[in-house]
């Protein structure tokens, strides 16, 4: 007959592992986690150099036209 009182410690190994799994897979995913972070802040670096110098190149082309009103009569025609 079996005794009552004597413990049974047959799943401290599983436990063991399962810990460490458990860790080793939080660590994984952190990893990734800040990996794909650190990805979008390069590409939004890069897409905001990119932004700027396309519109230091197209500055000279945004000015305004100013003209004055003796101007007006050379620029409408009324044909």
């Amino acid at each position: 007959m079996k005794n009552p009182f004597k413990k049974h410690d047959k799943n401290t190994s599983l436990l063991i592992a399962g810990i460490i799994g458990g860790a080793a897979a939080a660590g994984a995913i952190t990893y990734l986690i800040f990996n794909h972070r650190r990805e979008l802040a390069d590409a939004a670096a890069a897409a905001k150099e990119q932004a700027t110098a396309y519109l230091k190149e197209k500055e000279g082309h945004l000015k305004k036209h100013k003209s004055d009103i003796g101007d007006l009569k050379d620029i409408i025609s009324h044909s």
